[in-house]
C-alpha cells in the first residue's frame, strides 16, 4: 500500500487489491472471485457515482433518496474498477455480490485506509441534544490527561483546527479516511458524535467503541423516522454495540443519563458496563447543588466511594451540568482522574452556538443556541427564565422538509416560555416557508406573535425593541454560518447579525 499526503480530509492516493478489501467482509464474499479479480488494483472508494475515476470501487448503496444500483453502469462507464453490489452481478468489470451494501462498505473502506479505528480508542457520543456540548468537554477532559484526541462532530472534523462537514457523522469512506489521518498524526483516541441516521445508515459499522455516551432521547428526526420507537432503536442498536461476541476489542462502557426516561430504558437493559449519571439517588454518577448564573454554572459531582468534586463552568445553562456529568464520567473510563475532569470541565469556555451569551450590563443579553426540537426549546428558554430577565423575546423558525408534528410543539413552547415570539425563516429548503410558519402557528395563541420572514429583519427588530435587564433568545440556528433557501446555501450568521444589532442598539 503506497499512502501520501492527506488533500481534504482523504488520503491522496492508497492503492489495495480487491481481493484484500473483499477479504474484509469474511471468506464467503472474498471467495467467490477468481484469481485475476483478487489482484484488481483499487485506488479509490465510493458510493457515488460521479466521483467514479479509473480504478475507483463502486459501492451500490441503498440511498434514502436514490438506489445506487441505478448507477452502477454510469460508474462503469466512468471507469470502475470493480463493482459491489446487492444482486445482478453487471458483466465487463469485477464484482463482489453481498446482502448489504451499506455494511460491506463500511467495512471495505476501514480495510482500505489500513483499519485505523483499530489502532484508536473511540469515544462515541449519542442522543437528541447535548452530543456537540459533551463530546467537546470530554475531549477537553482528556486533553487535561495528555491525551491527543480527533474530533467529529456537527462543528465540523479535525485535530488542530475544524473541517466543516455537512455530517454530524460523516459517510463511512469520509469517517475512515478521518481515522487514518488521525492516527498519521498520533492521536491516542477520536471523541465523535454519532447521529442515529448514521446508525441506520451502517456509517459506524463494525466500529468498537470503548466509550458510548447517551445524553437523552427526546422527540426529533421523525421526518427519518417512521415513529420515535424507530428512533429510540436506533440510539439503542448504538448503545448495545459497546458489548457483544461481534467486538474485535473488549467490551466497552455505557453512560447514559438516568434523568431521561427512554435513556434509562435502554441503558438499563445494556449488558455490560455502564455508568448511570443523573440527579436522581439511584444514580451512580450524581448531580447536586447547580448554580447557573450569567456568570457560570456551577455544581458538585458525587461518585461511588464518597468521591466527589465542586465545579465552576465558564459555559452558562441548566443543561450544562448534565453533559459536563456524563462527559466526565465517559473519560474517567477511558483513565482520566477526577481532577482531570473537573480541570477539564472548567477549561472549556465557549461551544459555538450552545447557549452563546452576548450583551448584558447596560444592554440587553442575546442568547444564540442550536435548539431545534421541543426538548432542546425547553431546556434552552428554561435557562433563560432561571436567569429572571425582565423580558423574554424569542425568535425563530423550523427547518423546511423535516419533521412537521415537532413545529406547532415548539410554537406552543415558545409562547408559553416568552413573553413575546418572533416567528420567521430558519433552513426552509424547497418548502415555502408560509407553510412553515403556519405548522407552528398551530400550537399559539395569536397574542404576542409577530410573523417576519426575513431572519436578519426579525433578529434586528427583536433586539432593537429590548431593554436592558431583558433577554431575546435566537433559537434553531446556533453555530450555522448559512440559511438554506431552495438548495442554495446562503451565507448567514446569528452571531453576526446579533454582534450588529448590540452595536446598533439604543435605550429609549
Amino acid at each position: 500500500m503506497k499512502t501520501m499526503t492527506m488533500e481534504h480530509g482523504h488520503t491522496a492516493r492508497t492503492t489495495r487489491t480487491l481481493g484484500d478489501l473483499a477479504a474484509a467482509l469474511g471468506t464467503a464474499a472474498s471467495g467467490r472471485l477468481d484469481e485475476s479479480a483478487r489482484r484488481t488494483p483499487i485506488t479509490a472508494i465510493t458510493a457515488d457515482s460521479r466521483a467514479v475515476q479509473a480504478g475507483t470501487l463502486f459501492v451500490a448503496v441503498r440511498g434514502t433518496a436514490a438506489d445506487g444500483h441505478r448507477f452502477v453502469r454510469d460508474a462503469i462507464d466512468r471507469g470502475a474498477a470493480a463493482v459491489v453490489v446487492e444482486h445482478d452481478a453487471p458483466a465487463g468489470v469485477p464484482s463482489v455480490v453481498v446482502e448489504d451494501t451499506s455494511k460491506a462498505i463500511a467495512l471495505m473502506a476501514s480495510r482500505f485506509y489500513g483499519d485505523p479505528a483499530q489502532s484508536l480508542r473511540l469515544f462515541g457520543v449519542t442522543g437528541t441534544n447535548g452530543k456537540t456540548s459533551t463530546t467537546h468537554l470530554a475531549r477537553a477532559i482528556l486533553a487535561q490527561e495528555g491525551m491527543k484526541t480527533g474530533l467529529i462532530g456537527t462543528l465540523g472534523h479535525g485535530v488542530d483546527t475544524l473541517v466543516k462537514d455537512p455530517h454530524t457523522t460523516p459517510d463511512a469512506v469520509t469517517l475512515h479516511a478521518l481515522f487514518a489521518r488521525m492516527r498519521d498524526e498520533e492521536c491516542v483516541g477520536v471523541v465523535m458524535e454519532v447521529s442515529s441516521h448514521a446508525v441506520r445508515q451502517h456509517r459506524v459499522y463494525g466500529l468498537d467503541f470503548e466509550v458510548g455516551i447517551l445524553t437523552n432521547v427526546t422527540h426529533d428526526h421523525l421526518d427519518y423516522h417512521s415513529s420515535m420507537e424507530d428512533y429510540k432503536a436506533a440510539k439503542a442498536e448504538f448503545c448495545h454495540s459497546l458489548a457483544g461476541p461481534h467486538r474485535h476489542k473488549p467490551d466497552g462502557t455505557l453512560v447514559y443519563w438516568v434523568d431521561n426516561d427512554n435513556a434509562r430504558e435502554i441503558g438499563e437493559r445494556f449488558s455490560g458496563r455502564r455508568v448511570a449519571v443523573g440527579t436522581s439517588a439511584d444514580a451512580h454518577w450524581r448531580v447536586s447543588n447547580v448554580v447557573v448564573s450569567l456568570d457560570g454554572t456551577r455544581f458538585t459531582l458525587e461518585l461511588p466511594k464518597g468521591e466527589r468534586a465542586d465545579v465552576a463552568m465558564q459555559l452558562r445553562g441548566a443543561f450544562v451540568p448534565s453533559n459536563a456529568a456524563v462527559a466526565a464520567a465517559g473519560a474517567m473510563a477511558m483513565g482520566a482522574s477526577l481532577e482531570s475532569a473537573r480541570r477539564g470541565l472548567e477549561s472549556v469556555d465557549r461551544v459555538p452556538g450552545r447557549f452563546e451569551a452576548l450583551g448584558g450590563r447596560d444592554k440587553p443579553v442575546i442568547v444564540i443556541d442550536y435548539a431545534h426540537t421541543p426538548d432542546g426549546f425547553e431546556r434552552v428558554l428554561g435557562t433563560c427564565q432561571s436567569l429572571r430577565p425582565k423580558r423574554i423575546i424569542t425568535v425563530f423558525g423550523c427547518g423546511g422538509d423535516r419533521d412537521r408534528t415537532k413545529r406547532p410543539i415548539m410554537g406552543g413552547l415558545a409562547q408559553r416560555m416568552s413573553d413575546r415570539v418572533y416567528l420567521t425563516t430558519d433552513n426552509p429548503r424547497t418548502e415555502r416557508v408560509e407553510n412553515i410558519i403556519n405548522d407552528i402557528r398551530a400550537g399559539m395563541r395569536s397574542e404576542n406573535v409577530v410573523v417576519e420572514l426575513d431572519r436578519e429583519a426579525a433578529i434586528r427588530a427583536a433586539i432593537q425593541e429590548s431593554k436592558p435587564g431583558e433577554l431575546v433568545a435566537l433559537l434553531g440556528k446556533g453555530h450555522e454560518d448559512y440559511q438554506i433557501m431552495g438548495t442554495t446555501k446562503v451565507p448567514f450568521s446569528d452571531r453576526r447579525v446579533a454582534e450588529e444589532g448590540l452595536a446598533q442598539w439604543s435605550a429609549r
